[in-house]
């Protein structure tokens, strides 16, 4: 992997740097109420496809621009140092996308794809269930065959963005009596249709991010089934290696560790020895996410495969984005018990729901546990846990 940057590449980063300059201000301005914030955030999406920085790396055919891993790598470094907002379609961009432009149908392709990178419609991920989190492959969502369409009866839980989701990427059961991998198929469902029913999760936060969804006699046509009926759980697999890939969230960890430093400077304690260690550790560890993370974009702009390193970039991100948080703590000291609506809160008191937040990461896309032993089997070759 080459990450020298070529003539080409440095005027790529000119032109990106020139239009963050032209048009962050506006997009960073804060809207009033949870309406026009979901459509000013559909419009800075919106903006930034108009402007050839969304799906940089796809196909022309639907919507991208062939770019280079190159563009990409310098595309986030701008956004970050910009403090750009993310994009409000994260789960269809960085996610579903990669997963259809692999094993979607031509007709999902351009059906679905530029929709994606126009925020167009929004995607949220129906995977986890109940009973079946960690231990994914045990879910028990039905979907019997009717015809030209599927029949789903089930329950999804912690489903990202769900409040705000057009549709759904479902992982259904359509064999019961295939063994547990064997059994599953690949759905997209319109999250407008009869049955689907979404309640909000509060979380600790006091945000509402999740949701429940619980499907009741719902009909998803059969053009919706992604790869073949029972196969599902290999594009699964690819699902979730570009959810764990670590690109996802580094744009935003970088900018965390920015927010830190800022933080360490407001209180006072930038010159304390024990901070500037913490504060570049963090640092090395960043860094060393993000090049994870870049190999495992080549291995899929590649078309092959990814890795454990998937789940090596989840488990550090995870696991750093908790240790930051940790940090942040530790550098407001006594004023860390002060959040939100405080009047002598640091930074507002934002350091303190982001540190709730962060336990999520450990759990959500997969177990911190369940990532140590994807590393153990496929990278060290261990046996299986449990195994005699």
């Amino acid at each position: 992997m080459d990450l020298s940057y070529s003539p080409e590449d440095e005027a790529f980063r000119a032109r990106v740097t020139a239009w963050l300059n032209e048009h962050l201000a506006e997009a960073k301005r804060a809207p009033r109420g949870p309406v026009e914030a979901l459509r000013h955030a559909k419009a800075w999406q919106r903006k930034m496809y108009e402007a050839g920085f969304v799906g940089l790396a796809w196909p022309t055919a639907y919507g991208g621009h062939d770019a280079s891993i190159t563009q990409q790598v310098i595309l986030n470094e701008e956004l970050t140092r910009a403090g750009a907002p993310p994009l409000v379609n994260s789960v269809g961009v960085s996610i579903l996308g990669p997963a259809l432009i692999q094993h979607g149908s031509e007709e999902q392709k351009r059906r679905f794809l530029p929709r994606i990178l126009t925020a167009e419609e929004i995607w949220c991920q129906g995977f986890s269930e109940p009973n079946a989190g960690s231990d994914l492959a045990a879910l028990r969502t039905r979907a019997v065959d009717d015809g030209d369409a599927f029949v789903v009866n089930g329950q999804k839980v912690w489903t990202s963005l769900g409040p705000i989701a057009d549709w759904c990427f479902l992982l259904v059961r359509t064999d019961a009596e295939a063994p547990k991998q064997q059994g599953i198929s690949y759905l997209l469902m319109d999250m407008k249709s009869a049955g689907v029913t979404v309640k909000s999760i509060r979380q600790i936060t006091g945000k509402s991010h999740f949701s429940e969804l619980f499907l009741e006699d719902v009909r998803i046509p059969k053009a919706n089934l992604v790869g073949q009926k029972n196969g599902g759980w290999e594009i699964a697999k690819a699902t979730l290696s570009f959810e764990r890939s670590g690109l996802a969230g580094i744009v935003e960890l970088e900018r965390h560790l920015r927010g830190l430093r800022a933080l360490a400077a407001a209180a006072g304690r930038l010159g304390d020895p024990v901070v500037r260690q913490r504060l570049a550790q963090l640092m090395i560890e960043t860094e060393a996410l993000k090049y994870t993370g870049y190999r495992v974009l080549t291995q899929q702009l590649r078309g092959t495969p990814a890795g454990p390193e998937s789940a090596v970039g989840k488990l550090l991100a995870s696991e750093l984005r908790q240790r930051m948080m940790d940090v942040a703590m530790e550098i407001e000291g006594p004023f860390a018990i002060l959040g939100r609506g405080n009047e002598r809160a640091l930074a507002r008191g934002r350091w303190q729901g982001l540190y709730l937040d962060a336990r999520a990461y450990t759990i959500g896309g997969g177990t911190s546990e369940v990532m140590r032993n994807i590393i153990a089997e496929r990278a060290l070759g261990l046996p299986r846990s449990g195994a005699p």
